[in-house]
């Protein structure tokens, strides 16, 4: 298939959005009554108490919990896809990238409702939260359970400016495009103006918004790792049989992976067809999804062969009467369509003709959301119905409370989901273009030593040169690059060209320090948080003394990586001139769309001297601006 023009692009992100139709609202209207009911549901249980729910002795945690699992494990595919191959350049992210990242959003909006859900007395949740009170009563950050709302909370914020980051390059080309089409008081028009922060495209904006979404991703890859090993540390820093294991770090982050790449193939397979946008999301695509599933697969596989494995090898009778109940009890069903769901029928995609089948890819991605919900429900309350004292073990059943609860997150994630496609593009823009043309990744060497750019788009005049196309913009920016006027030089393209700060010898962007800083800083807090509370209440927990520095590394990593991805982000909005809504002198709304330009700065007297020497490298045309 041809690649798109930079006009196709857009013209699909844009008829993606056009004015919901009937199908689109009454789907919209389902959801949300449907999370409503769940709503509803859930103050009843408030009302009456945690006994609706099937939640007994020995069993503490159930569906809620299992749900919580479930729904931080669907959010990992987004910072995968996004942040990983990024940091190693993977082509086919581009496409996938934007939708997965606000799945990534909406699942973790969705798992951070089930703590507060299972909490039962939900307006005494503030309590988790580190504030000096005279009460002296701080959380304990020894505890997974601290460990989890640090990572969740930390988790959300970034993967949220990751998305935010990566949407502003779009906002303004829809900025653009609805304030020519519609008039700059257009409800949208207003929306896509505020949330862009006025940018504009300047070669000196995307210098700086490389390094700093290199870094984001950076920051983001730890942290995806981190997230669900914590979540695994709820269960596996008890003594429960079946939980206090090794494998559930690697376990629990692999089998996140494998659950939300299927999510991705359930949510994109119908958008793409309902939303038009077969030409940018292809079957190419889906089908390096589906090679990406074959390898959290085998991870998966080679889990649940170890587990069983291990507990007949560790020769501890308690680990092996647990895993022969699994086997053999009433969770018997469950356990086994485990490798059925997760590990057999993705093997299917083993079969070039399978990966390329959107029939195909959907059914595997659906089944293996069942097969990984059910893998969270057995981990679960089967781990507490069945420990170490025979008088102790039980059964677990949830009731219509629990599952209807269970029920309304998923509209509540869908509902979040279609707001997403109808007033967002689905498809980053700019990444496409850049694909497009053949400039995702300059390496060529830097020159350096020629100081701090002088932007030429704050000047106060000066001539703009246009031209249609990359190559011949950056052909011309060289000859202008050799003339005195190189300092007062800037471009606008609508997306990002690693050539113009070499040719103009720009430094390395300063956003670098900004985000060192910052991930000191959070290493530094984080670890006095810890201490500082743990001071406080000079309590002696699990024989440990109240500084015990091992459990604090997981605070001091979450303050690395929330800390340094605002400050990241701050450094990101002054050095670009964020926030300011009104465009500068000399800009065009086609910059954004398709055209690109040369911007030089000059005094009124020079201007004519100026327009000569842009008029020499073939543009389009070529402006003044006062």
């Amino acid at each position: 298939m041809a690649k798109p023009t930079y006009q196709q692009i857009d013209g699909d992100v844009a008829l993606a959005l056009r004015p919901p139709r009937w199908p689109y609202l009454l789907a919209v209207g389902l959801l949300g009554a449907g999370a409503t009911t769940a709503l509803w549901v859930w103050v009843y249980q408030v009302r009456s108490g945690m006994g609706v729910a099937g939640i007994n002795q020995p069993v503490g945690w159930g569906v809620y919990i299992a749900n919580f699992v479930f729904w931080v494990g669907i959010a990992h595919s987004g910072t995968l896809i996004s942040a990983i191959l990024h940091l190693v350049r993977s082509k086919w992210r581009t496409a996938v990238s934007r939708s997965a990242e606000a799945m990534t959003i909406f699942a973790v909006m969705t798992a951070g409702l089930f703590p507060l859900i299972h909490l039962g007395r939900v307006w005494v949740f503030y309590f988790i939260a580190p504030y000096p009170s005279e009460r002296q009563i701080w959380p304990n950050f020894v505890s997974p359970l601290v460990w989890d709302i640090c990572a969740i909370s930390t988790y959300f914020t970034v993967s949220l400016i990751f998305w935010y980051v990566g949407l502003i390059p779009d906002l303004a080309s829809l900025r653009d495009r609805y304030e020519v089409s519609h008039g700059r008081d257009h409800p949208r028009s207003r929306f896509y103006r505020f949330f862009a922060l006025g940018w504009t495209g300047a070669g000196s904006q995307w210098w700086h918004y490389g390094r700093s979404y290199l870094f984001f991703a950076a920051l983001a890859t730890p942290l995806v790792i981190s997230v669900h090993s914590v979540v695994s540390w709820d269960f596996a820093m008890s003594l429960m049989p079946g939980w206090h294991t090794t494998i559930f770090a690697p376990y629990f982050v692999a089998g996140a992976i494998h659950q939300g790449l299927g999510m991705v193939l359930v949510l994109l397979i119908p958008m793409r067809k309902l939303l038009h946008l077969e030409r940018l999301i292809t079957v190419d695509h889906f089908e390096a999804i589906g090679k990406t599933m074959i390898v959290t697969t085998l991870i998966v596989g080679y889990a649940y062969v170890l587990e069983p494995w291990t507990a007949w090898y560790s020769h501890d009778k308690f680990e092996w009467q647990y895993a022969v109940w699994r086997a053999t009890g009433y969770m018997a069903p469950e356990y086994w369509s485990l490798t059925l769901l997760n590990v057999l029928v993705p093997l299917a995609l083993l079969f070039r003709r399978v990966r390329r089948n959107l029939w195909w890819l959907f059914a595997i991605g659906a089944l293996v959301n069942v097969g990984m919900w059910l893998e969270r429900y057995v981990i679960v309350p089967g781990g507490t119905t069945h420990d170490y004292l025979p008088h102790n073990w039980g059964h677990y059943t949830p009731t219509w409370v629990e599952w209807t609860i269970t029920a309304g997150a998923f509209c509540w994630f869908a509902f979040w989901f279609l707001c997403f496609a109808k007033f967002l593009p689905t498809v980053p823009t700019s990444e496409s273009k850049a694909q497009v043309a053949g400039l995702e990744h300059d390496e060529a060497p830097r020159v350096s030593g020629l100081g701090p750019v002088v932007s030429a788009r704050l000047a106060t005049s000066g001539v703009v040169a246009v031209f249609a196309e990359v190559e011949p913009m950056v052909a011309a920016l060289e000859k202008v690059a050799a003339t005195p006027y190189r300092r007062t030089t800037d471009t606008f393209s609508p997306f990002k060209i690693d050539a113009v700060p070499r040719i103009l010898g720009w430094p390395t962007s300063p956003v670098r320090y900004w985000t060192l800083i910052g991930a000191l800083t959070g290493l530094t807090c984080g670890f006095a948080l810890a201490a500082g509370s743990a001071h406080v209440n000079d309590l002696i927990v699990g024989g440990k003394p109240w500084a015990a520095w091992l459990p604090f590394c997981v605070v001091g990593f979450e303050g690395t990586i929330l800390v340094g991805t605002l400050v990241n982000f701050t450094g990101l909005w002054i050095h670009t001139r964020l926030g300011r809504w009104k465009l500068p002198r000399g800009y065009d709304r086609r910059f954004s769309a398709d055209k690109f330009a040369i911007i030089v700065g000059c005094p009124p007297e020079r201007t004519a001297e100026v327009r000569a020497l842009l008029e020499a490298t073939k543009p389009e045309e070529t402006y003044d601006f006062k």
